[in-house]
């Protein structure tokens, strides 16, 4: 890639133009915007100014073969003008690359931040449409490739994409801190023809080109407490958890038989004054101990009875910000640790934004709940850095130091075992350095189809767009709603943590064994549900088609399919090996799992579905056919294909017992369980199955 000027300044890729006419512009704070004059154009630096050359920029690129970045320097030292801190850059909006044109699009994909801690995603045929605060673009060419725009939060600046005036967009970038002077990466363009790796080599280059000292995720750690099933206390107690109540509950898991292994204290466990769910955003923490009249032996001996008591695992939930309105000034926390605490201009009482004073704080909260039994923890509230420290200090430095105090003292204290939530912006997604948890679902919503639909489509691209770093949180949900069954599908194929939020009494153990095996371990894949290539650039919610998302396993994709038409309408569509990323064409076996049948394929072919309503969807099984006879599962748990290990091309490792199923033309003659031969059952066209007893592990299967 390289710069070109010819009468405008083009960015070309193989001598053909990919940004046309880029201009590039600065703000002065609460002025008006100032296009400098391009002054010397080479191919991988472009300088400007203006006229009187008291306000210089350049515009640097880097590339390694096609992925590049884009870098701006920018010296503002302009003479003083009639608006007070127009000395310094706009804190909302310094500087601005403004692309009038891009190559002509098929159609693109935005994710975006629909609020100030969550992304949504975004169809559309014209960049016109394209949300405000863009934080990842995807678009497909006319020529087949894809291009991937991703926006930085680098030393101090981050940026975002916004529409263009016409038919282009602006990269604008802003600190919240007034400065004169900025040196920021400010974008990572990827150029591929194959869509799924280009978050992975943008995500990847924008941490070398801006020195990051974090990690993509398959280098990153998987705690072990969240490989097994939990549960949260908020939507079973809301503001009203006690500590009778978290025993009744971990008491009904064990009368149940319900394999949980961890339990996360949620809001509202701390003393907040005057606390209730309508007024809980405008309460402060008052005391680090838990409200002594639902607590009334304190924080630890809550931890100590689910402990001791029921072997669980226990997390502490809070916000960065002590609780959702900051720290109370009259409570011993603010007392006793005004040294570490901050006024924002908000009027909040905040952790102060020095890192040094970060590290104290969250070590001192981290430290209170270790001592009181706590394993994990789940820190809420991460993107609240526009809001809290606004003009305190430049946005890339807060996020840099909070991140890192946060998992630097978690890591001391809990083993890294921590849930990142509310955290999706950009300067939260560049300055992890090491927690791989991310939630990237809203709040769950019970008993709400529309919801679901919502929840579904958010968190499948969220996963596409944040899964290079991060392994995505789908939140909690209930095992007793309408949508149960759906939930559970969808938290089984995520990839990540797998925790469920029943009230009192209501929790239904066939709704979730499925999903885990006897010990509560996750059947866990690998991977992150993501939407299949024919939805990844489509919007399923108005051209009636069915949307799919799907995962891998060693012995197959998992594919699930969805009606999301806004207004309920029947949609149709197929099901093949295309709609599993990286699985070749090959003659296949589709596995309707609730169905239990088979429908076998050959190279090229599909099968036709038609979805009538929200509640009408599938989960398939697509399993390559290599032999007479191929098995396909436990199918007691809905990722089947990830309950085994082949072994050899007839044998296999059976995790834990139950109905194993295999396809084939007939039955197979012989079928033996660590040695011993079982008999072979028919249970539909092309389908076997043979009984392993539940209470076998590491089962060898052999068959002939």
């Amino acid at each position: 890639m390289k710069f070109l000027y010819n009468n405008a300044l083009c960015l070309a890729k193989d001598d053909k133009t990919i940004f046309e006419g880029i201009k590039f512009w600065i703000k002065g704070q609460g002025g008006e915007k100032i296009y400098l004059d391009t002054t010397s154009v080479s191919e991988t630096e472009v300088l400007f100014s203006n006229k009187s050359q008291d306000i210089t920029a350049k515009l640097g690129l880097t590339c390694d073969g096609d992925t590049a970045s884009l870098a701006i320097d920018v010296d503002y030292s302009p003479a003083l003008g009639d608006i007070f801190g127009q000395n310094h850059l706009d804190t909302d909006a310094a500087a601005g690359i403004d692309i009038s044109a891009m190559p002509e699009g098929e159609s693109y994909m935005a994710n975006f931040m629909r609020c100030s801690y969550w992304c949504g995603t975004k169809i559309f045929g014209d960049l016109k449409e394209m949300p405000e605060r863009t934080q990842a673009l995807l678009a497909r060419m006319n020529n087949g490739e894809y291009a991937y725009l991703l926006t930085t939060c680098d030393k101090y600046f981050k940026s975002n994409i916004i529409a263009g005036d016409k038919c282009g967009c602006t990269v604008y970038i802003y600190s919240r801190f007034p400065q004169s002077k900025c040196s920021e990466c400010v974008l990572i363009l990827g150029f591929n023809a194959d869509p799924y790796v280009l978050p992975n080599i943008t995500a990847e280059y924008g941490i070398k080109i801006m020195g990051k000292p974090i990690k993509i995720r398959k280098e990153r750690r998987y705690p072990e407490v969240f490989e097994y099933l939990g549960w949260c206390s908020w939507d079973a107690f809301h503001m009203d958890v006690t500590h009778d109540d978290l025993l009744k509950k971990a008491d009904e898991f064990k009368q149940k038989d319900i394999p949980v292994r961890w339990v996360i204290i949620d809001d509202m466990w701390a003393e907040c004054h005057n606390n209730n769910r309508p007024t809980m955003h405008s309460r402060e923490m008052y005391n680090f101990e838990a409200d002594p009249q639902r607590f009334p032996n304190g924080l630890a001996a809550a931890v100590t009875d689910l402990k001791q008591d029921y072997g669980m695992k226990v997390g502490i939930w809070y916000p960065t910000t002590g609780y959702w309105n900051g720290i109370d000034p009259e409570g011993p926390i603010a007392k006793e640790h005004s040294d570490l605490l901050t006024v924002g201009l908000n009027g909040r009482l905040l952790p102060s934004p020095d890192q040094n004073k970060l590290f104290q704080y969250f070590y001192m909260f981290n430290s209170f709940f270790r001592g009181c039994g706590a394993d994990f923890v789940k820190v809420d509230y991460q993107s609240c850095i526009l809001d809290n420290y606004n003009r305190l200090v430049p946005i890339g430095l807060m996020a840099n130091n909070l991140q890192t105090a946060i998992e630097a003292t978690v890591g001391v204290c809990f083993d890294g075992n921590l849930i990142n939530c509310m955290g999706m912006a950009n300067e939260n997604f560049w300055n992890r350095p090491n927690s791989i948890i991310n939630r990237i679902s809203g709040d769950f919503m019970p008993e709400d189809r529309k919801w679901f639909v919502q929840h579904l489509i958010q968190c499948s691209f969220n996963a596409f767009a944040q899964g290079s770093i991060y392994t995505g949180d789908w939140d909690m949900w209930w095992s007793d709603d309408a949508q149960g069954t759906k939930n559970a599908v969808l938290r089984a194929m995520s990839g990540g943590p797998v925790y469920v939020s029943d009230e009192l009494g209501r929790s239904v153990k066939e709704k979730i064994m499925p999903i885990v095996y006897s010990d509560g371990k996750i059947i866990r894949l690998k991977e992150s549900a993501r939407p299949a290539p024919e939805c990844l650039i489509e919007d399923c919610e108005h051209n009636g088609k069915i949307y799919k998302v799907f995962n891998r396993t060693e012995n197959g994709g998992i594919l699930a399919a969805f009606n999301i038409d806004e207004d309920e309408n029947s949609v149709c569509g197929s099901i093949s090996t295309k709609d599993v990323y990286g699985m070749t064409d090959c003659r296949c076996a589709v596995v309707d799992y609730f169905a239990k049948t088979v429908t076998i394929l050959e190279k090229g072919e599909s099968l036709d579905l038609t979805l009538k309503n929200y509640d009408d969807f599938r989960l398939y099984y697509i399993i390559e056919l290599k032999s007479d006879i191929t098995p396909i599962g436990v199918m007691d748990k809905y990722m089947a294909p990830a309950t085994f290990e082949m072994i050899a091309v007839n044998k296999c490792i059976v995790v834990e017992g139950g109905e194993f199923y295999f396809t084939a033309d007939k039955a197979p003659e012989n079928v033996t369980t660590n040695g011993v031969e079982v008999d072979v059952i028919s249970v539909g066209e092309k389908l076997f199955a043979v009984k392993l007893s539940k209470d076998d592990n590491n089962v060898l299967l052999e068959w002939k």
